[in-house]
């Protein structure tokens, strides 16, 4: 049985993995005196009236599926706070959920507890007052994998108990982070305030309480990278013996001294019906249905976040290809200071009513291998909306860099002012280096990536760069940094990473409103391409839209994607999977002459009309719209302006968005947006 309540009696109980009930002690005082009885607590004294109560079924690495409590006020007024305590660090280190009524009102906070003192990061209002004996629920659970009511990971939902009615149904994200991970607790700021009837639901509730753990990667359905050694690493007691089973293969080790150990699996043929089973003393963890195939991570912002159901992907989920051979693991969004050990997630099969919440590039991406290569294909997302690429480095490499170091010194003067109680930098861009926030620096590679290293993959996803346009130059260091720390981490040079370049956009916001900003970073995407091996880019620019930055098209992108993969990774080399990138540029003659690579039997236009998007400059600096001609061997393409008598730059598609850059290969595959010149930009100078 994968889940189960753990629900409010005296007494916790849960099902072990042996079928029998094992009583649990259920509730441990932090603050305050409590009465606990059968299955109601209330606080009957405090210090200062805070009242806080840890409830002991839970760990602060067990991952957990929602929580509920009932609660009533005792007193007339209906004052006072009260609410759920969440990845309870420490007594004085915590998320709030809470509720604070007044007169008029009720007003639900998620707050963080640290230093001292609690800083707000959500509010919600609850426009109708809160009675006394009314009996009210609170509760906290994963929202559907197809919610068409709110993109959020989370649901908040307070109803009255008696009559069922709704008085809050709030979408939130993991932004601090509190849901999902770790230990909680009940507050109360206030006598007058009784619970009952607290329900909370595990993940994995077979190992609550053991010596012996895994991080979630590990669980049923999971996907191990064939013909290579995969890594299996965990917890146990310290110095003690680890027996690991599968494929007829008996493998030991003995844990350090912190109870830390890891297994080296041989290399393993392709199949999808392994079942492991990892012993130490008495503990034994099984995991079941395993497939060996091939293994890649998806990583990114929103738009690698960007659901099946929300795209034209989901025209292609059919019964023929809802597909047990293809699966995800969903890494939740957990932003971290540490790395953290595992921070939840769950495999999941294409097979399953799910399938439409999953990433829109990744399904696509996933659907096309599968079709080529008829063996398991299992994805790792890793991937939250509106992050910068700093927030998915290791804090270290960001700090040993001349370029990134004052990054980190600006998220180390915030965390000082944080721990004082002042306020700190709220200016953009700058902001984004402020500690306590889910996109602060390193914040996600703790605790979305480290928890993933070094799992056997075989290459990156990424789909990113929308929240880097601002400062498009920093850009031009920071990514291939990434590609190389990545890479270092998982002990691979050689590990393939392949990314999507910005699709058109040009709502004049989120960098778009600063002339060059989006095509600078488009032009940087591209460059990375000569910098380092075993990359590949995805041009999207012709599938944008000119006011969503989160255009529809995704389909074409997840095929992109899988060509690279197969001409790079699998050897299908009769496969077109680049369009034309620009080798060398020759000014002569009054006209500039581009040769191309990638034109495969030749270029071409895409919509049949002659070539545009080209424009060309002298020394001026002043770019006019330029004509351009395909020359006959359909490698090189002429450029030339009879206002620009002596070229000496080329650019084309150096726009947001445009519909006239229209230079593809005979395959349709189009050629990316590029300059020739190295002048300044604007965004130059916002290192």
């Amino acid at each position: 049985m994968k889940m189960a309540v753990l629900a409010g009696a005296l007494a916790l109980c849960f099902l072990g993995c042996n079928g029998s009930l094992e009583a649990q002690t259920e509730w441990k005082q932090l603050s305050g005196a409590w009465n606990i009885s059968g299955s109601q607590v209330n606080p009957v004294a405090g210090k200062d009236g805070v009242f806080t109560l840890l409830h002991t079924g839970s760990a602060k690495e067990m991952a957990w599926e929602s929580l509920s409590v009932d609660f009533r006020f005792e007193d007339r007024s209906v004052k006072g706070a009260l609410g759920i305590m969440l990845n309870i660090e420490a007594p004085d280190d915590y998320q709030l959920l809470r509720i604070a009524p007044d007169t008029t009102r009720c007003v639900l906070q998620l707050l963080h507890r640290k230093y001292g003192y609690f800083r707000m990061w959500q509010e919600a209002v609850l426009h109708e007052k809160l009675t006394k004996d009314q009996v009210y629920s609170v509760s906290i659970v994963k929202a559907p994998a197809v919610d068409l009511e709110d993109w959020r990971p989370w649901k908040i939902i307070i109803r009255e108990k008696k009559t069922g009615k709704i008085l809050l149904k709030q979408g939130v994200s993991n932004d601090m982070p509190a849901f999902g991970v770790g230990q909680v607790g009940l507050y109360a700021a206030t006598p007058a305030i009784v619970f009952s009837n607290f329900q909370f639901v595990l993940q994995n509730p077979e190992q609550k309480g053991r010596g012996l753990v895994v991080p979630s990667l590990f669980s049923d359905g999971m996907v191990l990278q064939h013909s290579r050694v995969n890594l299996v690493w965990g917890k146990a007691a310290s110095q003690s013996e680890v027996e690991l089973h599968i494929a007829g293969k008996r493998l030991k080790t003995r844990s350090d001294k912190e109870g830390k150990w890891e297994i080296r699996i041989p290399a393993l043929p392709v199949t999808d019906s392994l079942d492991m089973e990892i012993r130490s003393k008495k503990d034994r963890i099984r995991i079941r249905n395993i497939a060996v195939g091939e293994v890649w991570m998806a990583s990114g912002q929103s738009n690698m976040e960007m659901r099946t159901w929300q795209s034209d992907v989901s025209k292609t989920i059919t019964a023929e290809n809802k597909d047990v051979k293809l699966r995800v693991f969903k890494q939740p969004q957990w932003p971290s200071g540490d790395p953290v050990f595992s921070s939840g997630g769950e495999w999941i099969p294409a097979d399953s009513a799910s399938v439409m919440g999953w990433s829109a590039v990744v399904s696509s991406f996933g659907i096309n291998l599968r079709k080529t290569l008829r063996v398991p294909v299992g994805i790792i997302c890793a991937y939250w909306g509106g992050t910068a690429v700093e927030s998915w480095f290791p804090r270290e490499t960001l700090a040993k860099d001349p370029v990134t170091a004052p990054i980190l010194k600006r998220y180390n003067a915030s965390l000082l002012r944080l721990e004082k109680g002042l306020p700190v930098e709220t200016r953009f861009p700058w902001s984004w280096d402020v500690a306590g926030q889910s996109h602060t620096p390193g914040n996600l590679y703790n605790g979305m990536i480290a928890p993933l290293v070094p799992y056997s993959i075989k290459g990156v996803l990424w789909y990113q760069g929308e929240s880097n346009t601002q400062k498009a130059r920093q850009y031009e260091h920071l990514f291939p940094m990434l590609i190389d720390t990545w890479r270092k981490k998982w002990n691979n040079p050689a590990l393939y990473f392949f990314y999507v370049q910005l699709a058109g956009y040009d709502g004049k916001q989120s960098g778009s409103e600063i002339e060059s900003a989006w095509p600078q970073l488009r032009d940087i995407q591209r460059r990375v391409l000569d910098k380092k091996k075993h990359t590949g880019m995805a041009v999207a620019f012709h599938l944008g839209d000119s006011l969503d930055i989160h255009p529809y098209r995704k389909n074409e992108i997840g095929l992109r994607l899988a060509n690279l993969a197969l001409h790079d990774a699998y050897g299908f080399t009769k496969i077109v999977s680049r369009g034309p990138l620009p080798e060398q540029a020759l000014f002569k003659n009054g006209s500039a002459a581009i040769r191309f690579r990638e034109t495969a039997a030749g270029l071409t236009t895409g919509d049949g009309k002659p070539l545009t998007g080209f424009a060309i400059a002298g020394e001026d600096q002043v770019f006019y719209p330029a004509v351009a001609i395909i020359s006959g061997d359909g490698k090189m393409v002429t450029v030339s302006s009879d206002k620009v008598p002596d070229p000496v730059a080329v650019r084309y598609g150096w726009v947001n968005y445009s519909s006239d850059a229209n230079l593809v290969n005979s395959a349709g595959l189009p050629a990316s947006p590029f300059r020739t010149d190295n002048w300044k930009l604007l965004t130059d100078d916002t290192l």
